[in-house]
């Protein structure tokens, strides 16, 4: 089995523990996520995600290159099972090595401070996605959710910020200038109006790392099916989030894989079975999980096969469809 994961958090996890009397290392570690258990199950590539908090009172730009030090590090005393790649053939040649692929993403544009030359040095430093924002508004865009105040509305017991507020000035120079570099467009965590903002403002595939569908799921974290059909037809992909909060209606944090598997039947459904990816969300999530740590995948394609998905699909699902895009775009 091979498996290509759009999102995890593990290297701010990393990176926290070392203020800790027990620093984690990605090698092994009491995480979700760790080369051993990655080679159990049979990753082909993850993606790490530089995840910034803007209100932690660090310089964000300083902060996200804290975090690509921490992940070079583990990169460089793993080296003899994963190495960090930058283009699509770079992925085919680890495989023919027999070693994993890392790929370096930016979860919160805002560590930029909105500033094009922050956006190019990432870049030059390796990342190659990047979210517009993460729950707080920024230079760029704006959140559909909101962590500062409670909105006098919800949707089906979830908080929505305000959907209306979308890209910035600066946020629509960003979109164009990371199209031109080669860095994947993220719409995980962006407002509606924001998501709209890019479909018609940009020309490339772009990407919901880790997103579900809010049809049976009404959090603002989930996509629309109009969104979900716009992905799909700009040939993109979206990597399904394994956290409960993301799955169920109930907003229960118990993520179980019958429920992973609906939410992959209606996305697939509404978008195409070539829509479809993972985004596990791994070290950014808690709750109980069906799937408790990275070893445990085979248990989303075994439930998958009991639903009667095609092995073909559930290929396109586990591996596949990211490795399309990423062939594509970069």
């Amino acid at each position: 089995m091979k498996i290509a994961d759009m999102h995890c958090d593990t290297i701010s996890e990393i990176w926290e523990s070392k203020k800790t009397d027990s620093p984690q290392q990605l090698s092994r570690n009491n995480l979700h996520m760790d080369i051993q258990r990655m080679r159990q199950a049979g990753y082909l590539l993850q993606n790490f995600a530089m995840y910034v908090d803007l209100k932690k009172g660090i310089d964000p730009f300083l902060y996200v290159q804290e975090l690509m030090d921490v992940f070079y590090d583990e990169m460089e005393k793993n080296k003899s099972d994963i190495c960090v790649i930058k283009t699509h053939g770079e992925i085919l040649e680890n495989e023919k090595d027999g070693k994993m692929s890392a790929l370096m993403t930016i979860e919160e544009g805002g560590c930029c401070k909105g500033q094009i030359a922050h956006l190019e040095k990432l870049y030059q430093l390796g990342a190659r996605m990047m979210t517009l924002t993460w729950n707080y508004p920024n230079e760029l865009a704006s959140p559909n959710l909101f962590l500062e105040e409670t909105p006098a509305g919800t949707e089906k017991g979830f908080p929505l910020f305000d959907g209306s507020k979308g890209l910035t000035e600066k946020g629509f120079l960003f979109i164009e200038r990371m199209q031109e570099l080669g860095m994947i467009v993220d719409v995980s965590h962006l407002s509606d109006r924001g998501f709209w903002d890019i479909v018609r403002n940009t020309k490339k595939p772009f990407v919901a790392s880790h997103s579900n569908a809010r049809a049976l799921c009404g959090h603002a974290r989930n996509l629309t099916d109009d969104m979900i059909r716009a992905i799909a037809d700009r040939g993109g992909v979206i990597g399904l989030n394994y956290y409960g909060c993301f799955l169920n209606e109930t907003n229960d944090s118990h993520s179980t894989v019958s429920r992973m598997a609906a939410h992959a039947r209606h996305m697939i459904n509404v978008g195409g079975h070539e829509c479809l990816g993972l985004g596990s969300d791994f070290d950014g999530i808690g709750g109980e999980l069906d799937i408790q740590d990275c070893s445990q995948v085979h248990k989303l394609a075994e439930e998958l096969e009991r639903q009667h998905f095609s092995q073909e699909v559930i290929d396109d699902i586990l591996y596949r469809n990211v490795m399309r895009v990423y062939r594509e775009l970069l």
